[in-house]
């Protein structure tokens, strides 16, 4: 069974939950309620969760209605809970719940290095404040429910396992983690492999094992099933007739952020310096061991943790040394920077703690403990801040201007269920679950399949008047806001021959826009901010 051991140095079970408990609040205050259902990534998976356990929800919407993903087993939980607690019971608890995992991973991994609780603290701020957790491809670990922050919280927790050497139970999490988001926890097996792999004294044990090298990669497999299906059936899925690859839609003109590495160019003093650093550390915590033999640190998890975080930068570099030549993103969709990208600056944090708390005297720990209290009390007070500002906001869930909330409430109320509503390509992300009808494309909404990647393009080039707007040097440029900036502008300037066109083709009942954009159509809705023109008969 799995037992978490030790929880502190004293070997108290309820001072290792105080930790975990301190560091999951303290992670809370930050992102709890922090645009739950807003228009980032959970107006994205959690309708679609909610679809995926009630086909009978929004029957006729494309985007939701879309073949099965490796995000299986994510939907089957999120979506069962959506339909007996609600979308904001769901976001609320569903975080919780991230957030739970990786607090215990964290506080775990602090043991292994022998971390006192203060200077583990300062390292889970300094990861957990920022928008985004990663160095420079737009990466995070720990925000908003989705598949890939469970993914990510039974990935921290097999890293402390690796560091504790129990190497079943770190290839079981890492499956689930697989099965929850296939190239999360499919990166961090390989990495995890890798690591073994270089370490001398893991290669020997494992040789010595008999059967444990074959036991953890049963175990992987059988936890990883719900991402393997997937995985073949996008493998093998034949590429569709389009004048642009989906592989390049999906990196260079709606990923780039997080895929391009030519987008990151004032990024990448950031990442140098990182890497400077976590290399500093790394030697500095040798140079400690060798000056003071008689102290028992704890090298060889220091070292474990540095490995894995050296061997996650090889696809990271990979990524980096092939983006000149994959011009069709066929390799940069695999997301190569995912777990590198979060594990240089969390591997940092935590090395830097540890090299700190052993190199300092007692006489400047003295004078660092209060102000280190004293920077974490601002801390806390600026999140307690934040926190009530969420608050505040989130009395009015959903998150949303009143008039655009009236005409979802009309929508809801005054049309039939199966009516299909034109909407901007790009505003209005929520207009799906709060409207609880279809609509035809959104920007924002990528398939996860090469056929429903290149429909997804060619309807936003219906909403845009015929083409779908594509810049010049688009893979060597961010794109993003020329297009949304393209899409928007000429949504609003469609005719009325357009807009028919556009209501004909997809079978829809009402067109919706703003008020200023008159055209000789019945209006069925008129608001402050906002019409809808019905088809004509």
């Amino acid at each position: 069974m799995l037992n978490l051991k030790p929880f502190s140095s004293s070997g108290a079970p309820l001072t290792l939950l105080s930790k975990i408990l301190i560091v999951m609040a303290l992670i809370s205050l930050r992102w709890l309620f922090d645009g739950n259902m807003g228009p980032v990534n959970e107006a994205d998976v959690l309708p679609l969760a909610r679809q995926h356990v009630d086909p009978s929800w929004i029957p006729g919407d494309w985007y939701l209605n879309q073949p099965e993903s490796y995000r299986q087993l994510f939907e089957g939980l999120a979506g069962g809970l959506i339909v007996g607690c609600g979308f904001l019971a769901t976001s609320i608890m569903g975080r919780l719940i991230c957030f739970g995992l990786v607090a215990t991973a964290l506080v775990q991994i602090g043991e292994q290095l022998k971390l006192k609780f203060l200077p583990l603290i300062l390292a889970v701020e300094l990861f957990i404040l920022g928008a985004s957790q990663g160095v420079i491809a737009s990466e995070w670990a720990v925000g908003r429910l989705e598949a890939k922050a469970l993914a990510y919280g039974f990935v921290l927790l097999a890293l402390w396992l690796l560091l504790d050497g129990r190497y079943r139970w770190m290839a079981l999490l890492l499956g689930i983690a697989t099965s929850f988001h296939v190239l999360v926890g499919g990166w961090a097996a390989l990495i995890a492999a890798g690591t073994l792999a270089l370490d001398p004294h893991s290669r020997r044990r494992l040789r010595q094992s008999g059967w444990l090298p074959l036991i953890c990669i049963g175990l992987y497999l059988s936890t990883s099933l719900f991402a393997i299906r997937p995985v073949l059936a996008q493998l093998t899925a034949p590429t569709p007739v389009s004048a642009i690859a989906p592989s390049a839609i999906y990196v260079f003109l709606r990923l780039p952020h997080h895929l391009n590495p030519f987008i990151w160019s004032v990024w990448f003093g950031r990442l140098i310096l990182f890497l400077f650093a976590f290399w500093a550390v790394g030697r500095m915590l040798r140079q400690q061991t060798r000056l003071h033999p008689d102290k028992l640190f704890p090298l060889a998890a220091q070292m474990q943790l540095a490995r894995f975080t050296w061997v996650s930068l090889i696809p990271f570099g990979i990524g980096l040394l092939v983006t000149p030549f994959d011009q069709a993103g066929a390799l940069l969709q695999y997301y190569p920077f995912r777990v590198g990208d979060i594990m240089l600056p969390l591997a940092t944090y935590l090395l830097l703690a540890a090299a700190i708390q052993q190199g300092i005297s007692a006489q400047w720990r003295q004078r660092l403990v209060p102000a280190c209290l004293g920077l974490l009390l601002l801390a806390g007070i600026l999140q307690t801040g934040l926190l009530g500002m969420q608050l505040l906001a989130l009395r009015q869930f959903p998150v949303a201007d009143a008039a655009f909330k009236e005409l979802c409430d009309w929508v809801k109320q005054e049309t039939p269920a199966d009516s299909l509503v034109v909407t901007s390509p790009v505003d209005f992300v929520e207009f799906t679950w709060l409207a609880e009808r279809p609509t035809v494309a959104k920007y924002k909404l990528l398939p996860q399949t090469k056929a429903g990647i290149v429909e997804w393009y060619e309807r936003l080039g219906d909403l845009n008047g015929g083409s779908f707007p594509l810049p010049d040097q688009f893979r060597t440029q961010d794109p993003r806001a020329t297009i949304r900036a393209t899409l928007r502008q000429n949504y609003y300037d469609l005719s009325a021959a357009q807009v028919n066109a556009l209501m004909d083709k997809y079978q829809a009942s009402y067109f919706m826009t703003l008020t200023n954009h008159a055209l000789p159509l019945p209006v069925a809705y008129r608001n402050s901010d906002y019409l809808i023109y019905s088809r004509p008969d």
